[in-house]
C-alpha cells in the first residue's frame, strides 16, 4: 500500500492530521502575537554598544567554563544561570555574529514566548479576541521592547513568570493531574534561577488562589509545587545573599520612584489614561463559562503585588529596581486587552467592532512610537562603553599605558579588547577570568609606579563626573597622584557615562590626538568631544 493517502499526506500522519488541523486555528493568534514581539525585539537590536551591565554579561559568559564557575563563586551568582545559557551561544557565534547581538537574541526570543503566553492567558480567561489584544499590547509596549534588546536575564524571567501563570491556570482546570503541577514547578524553578525576584510572582499566584476560593487540596498541591520549584534555587539564593554587597549602592525608593515605575510600565499621557480606563472596564467582564478563575484574580495581583512588595521591602533593605519585576507588565497587558473587549462588546460583531478595536490599539501604541525609536538608540542606555573604547583605539600609539578609575571601569576593555591592543594595562596583576572577578585584581599600591615606568602617554577611563567617594580607595589615590606629579592632562572627551582622558609625561610635547581616525571615532559619539579646558 502506498504511504501517500488520497489527500496527498503521508499515511503515517493520518492519525495526527485532525489534531494538527484543530490546533492550527487556535495557535495562529498566539503565533501572530509572538511574531509581533519578535519583530519588535529584532528591530534595531544591534545598537553598536553594550552598556556596562551588558558588558558584564559578555565578559563573564564568554569566559572558559572553569573561570566562569570561579567567578560565580565570588560575584554575580544571581545571574549565573543566564551566563551559563549564553556561554555556548557566544562560543558558537564567535567572529560570526557581533557579541552585542548574540547576548540580546535570547531576550528577543523570550519576549516572543511571553507575548504568546499573555495571549493564551487572555484567551483562556476572557476570549480569543481579548487574548490577541493582550498579546499585542504586551508585544508593543516600549518597556518590553527595551528589555527584549537587553543582554540580561529580565526578558527570560518574564517569559518564565508568564508561563508559570499560564500553567497555574491550566492546573486549576484539572487540579488532580500531577503532571500540570510538575510543569508549574519547572517554570517556577526556571524563573527563580534566572533571577531570585521572580519568586515575588508566587505571592501573586497565592492571591489568585485565595481570590478563586481554591479548595484546601488545591492549595496543598500548589504549595508542594512551589516548594519543589524553589528547592534547586536555594543554593543560588544562599550564595547570592552573601554577595548582596554588589547592590549596596541602591537607596530606599520613594513616592517619586513608584510614580516612575507606573509611567515606565504603563506609559504617560493618553496611553496611561486609556490603559487605566480599559483596566477598569476589564473588571466588569464576567468569567467565561469553564474558566477556572477570573481575569481579575490573575491579572490584578500580577500587576500590583510584585512591585508593591519590592518597593515596601526596599524601605528596610534596598533591593528595588523596576526591571526585577518586569513581568508585572504582563498582568497590565491582560487587563488592557480584556478592557478593549469590554469597550467594544456593545458594537455588533463584524467590521465595525474590528475597526473600534484597532482604533483603541492605535491610541495605545501610536503615541509610544517615539519611545520605541528612543530605546533602539545607544544613548537610551545609561552609558556607552563602545564609544569610550573607540576613542582609545583610534588615538592610541605603541607604548601608551591605560589606567581605569576605579578598576571596575576595566569592563570597557573586557567588552572591547580590540581597542586596547596597543596600550598596556599597567595596574592589572591578574585578569578577571583568571582571578574569578569582574575586573581583575590590580597590583599592590607600591608597585603601580614601577609598572607605569617611563610610559610617554597614559589613557585614563573613568565615569564622566566621578564623585570623590568613587575614587577614594588607596589604589585609586596612588593612580591619581602619579598622574598629577608626572603628567600633564592633554585632552579629554566625554561620551555617555564615561570620560576618556589622555595624559602626557611632563617635559614632552603635548600632542593632541586629532588624527582623522579619532575624529571619525568622535563623530560616532552623541556627546561632544571637549578640549582640556572644559574639564573643570
Amino acid at each position: 500500500m502506498s504511504v501517500i493517502g488520497r489527500a496527498g499526506a503521508p499515511a503515517f500522519l493520518r492519525p495526527v492530521r485532525p489534531a494538527l488541523l484543530a490546533m492550527a486555528p487556535s495557535a495562529a493568534p498566539l503565533l501572530v502575537c509572538a511574531g509581533i514581539a519578535l519583530l519588535a525585539g529584532l528591530w534595531g537590536i544591534d545598537r553598536g554598544s553594550m552598556w556596562q551591565d551588558e558588558a558584564t554579561t559578555f565578559a563573564v559568559a564568554s569566559r572558559p567554563l572553569p573561570d566562569l564557575w570561579r567567578t560565580l563563586g565570588n560575584v554575580d551568582a544571581v545571574h549565573g544561570v543566564h551566563y551559563l545559557l549564553l556561554h555556548p551561544l557566544l562560543s558558537l557565534a564567535d567572529g560570526v555574529v557581533p557579541a552585542e547581538v548574540v547576548i540580546r537574541v535570547p531576550s528577543a526570543l523570550a519576549t516572543a514566548v511571553a507575548a504568546a503566553g499573555v495571549a493564551a492567558l487572555g484567551r483562556r480567561l476572557v476570549s480569543a479576541p481579548a487574548g490577541v489584544y493582550a498579546g499585542a499590547v504586551y508585544a508593543l509596549s516600549p518597556v518590553v521592547s527595551y528589555y527584549a534588546q537587553e543582554g540580561r536575564s529580565y526578558a527570560l524571567v518574564t517569559a518564565a513568570a508568564v508561563l508559570a501563570t499560564h500553567l497555574l491556570v491550566r492546573a486549576l482546570d484539572e487540579p488532580r493531574r500531577t503532571g500540570r503541577w510538575v510543569w508549574y514547578a519547572v517554570a517556577v524553578a526556571a524563573g527563580c534561577l534566572l533571577n531570585l525576584f521572580a519568586a515575588l510572582a508566587l505571592l501573586a499566584h497565592a492571591v489568585t488562589l485565595l481570590a478563586g476560593r481554591a479548595r484546601p487540596g488545591v492549595m496543598a498541591r500548589w504549595t508542594a509545587a512551589c516548594a519543589a520549584g524553589l528547592l534547586p534555587v536555594a543554593p543560588v539564593a544562599w550564595v547570592s545573599f552573601g554577595q548582596r554587597g554588589q547592590i549596596s549602592w541602591l537607596e530606599p525608593p520613594g513616592w517619586a520612584t513608584a510614580g516612575e515605575l507606573v509611567t515606565r510600565f504603563a506609559g504617560t499621557g493618553v496611553p496611561l489614561a486609556l490603559a487605566a480606563v480599559l483596566a477598569v472596564a476589564a473588571l466588569t467582564l464576567r468569567r467565561p463559562e469553564g474558566a477556572p478563575v477570573s481575569l481579575a484574580a490573575v491579572a490584578v495581583p500580577l500587576t500590583i503585588l510584585p512591585p508593591a512588595v519590592l518597593l515596601t521591602v526596599s524601605q528596610i533593605e534596598p533591593f528595588y529596581q523596576d526591571r526585577y519585576v518586569l513581568y508585572a507588565v504582563a498582568g497590565q497587558a491582560l487587563l488592557t486587552g480584556a478592557g478593549i473587549t469590554a469597550a467594544v462588546r456593545r458594537i455588533p460583531a463584524g467590521m465595525w467592532r474590528g475597526l473600534a478595536s484597532c482604533g483603541l490599539l492605535a491610541l495605545l501604541v501610536v503615541p509610544t512610537l517615539p519611545a520605541h525609536a528612543e530605546v533602539r538608540r545607544a544613548g537610551s542606555r545609561p552609558d556607552d562603553p563602545a564609544a569610550a573604547a573607540r576613542l582609545v583605539g583610534a588615538g592610541a600609539r605603541p607604548g601608551d599605558a591605560v589606567l581605569f578609575l576605579p578598576s571596575i571601569r576595566r569592563l570597557v576593555a573586557e567588552a572591547y579588547p580590540q581597542s586596547f591592543r596597543q596600550v598596556r594595562d599597567v595596574a592589572l596583576r591578574v585578569s578577571g577570568a583568571a582571578s574569578g572577578t569582574l575586573a581583575g585584581r590590580e597590583l599592590p599600591d607600591e608597585r603601580i609606579a614601577a609598572a607605569l615606568g617611563p610610559a610617554p602617554r597614559v589613557w585614563v577611563i573613568s565615569r564622566s563626573h566621578p564623585r570623590d567617594s568613587d575614587l577614594s580607595s588607596p589604589r585609586d589615590t596612588v593612580k591619581r597622584t602619579l598622574l598629577r606629579d608626572g603628567y600633564n592632562r592633554a585632552w579629554v572627551a566625554r561620551v555617555p557615562g564615561y570620560a576618556v582622558r589622555l595624559y602626557v609625561r611632563k617635559g614632552t610635547a603635548q600632542s593632541q590626538p586629532r588624527s582623522s581616525a579619532i575624529s571619525a571615532a568622535s563623530a560616532r559619539v552623541p556627546a561632544p568631544v571637549l578640549p582640556m579646558a572644559a574639564d573643570r
